[in-house]
């Protein structure tokens, strides 16, 4: 009588950790880019919402429409307009205000409170 076969064989496991290996290497890389592009765009989606704010403030001379800016994705900009004087001032100078990303995000939004537009 033969043995039934009671396990893997050393070839076959050595071949399953490579395929593992090959597919973790494929996909570390691209799951690290995934979160630094989105770490990019929560920041600008958060620093336009700001921006918007603080320019419907300005166009309605309302300064009970701002609020304490809540930054949460963006590092907070030292020279972000907080006062409505400030923000009409930023407004009509056309003022371009630097907002850096949370790691893992990389780069800059530069937004233009005289266009009402980040990028």
């Amino acid at each position: 009588m033969q043995k039934a076969q009671q396990g893997f064989t050393l070839i076959e496991l050595m071949i399953v950790v490579a395929i593992i290996g090959i597919l973790a290497a494929i996909a570390v890389p691209q799951y690290r880019d995934y979160t630094i592009r989105t770490a990019n765009n929560s920041c600008m989606i958060e620093a336009k919402g700001m921006m918007n704010a603080a320019v419907a403030a300005a166009s309605t001379q309302d300064a009970a429409m701002l609020t304490a800016a809540a930054w949460s994705r963006c590092a907070v900009p030292a020279d972000w307009p907080t006062t409505l004087a400030t923000i009409t001032a930023a407004v009509t100078n056309n003022t371009v205000v630097t907002v850096t990303p949370q790691a893992p995000g990389t780069g800059t939004i530069a937004c233009n409170f005289g266009v009402g537009r980040c990028q």
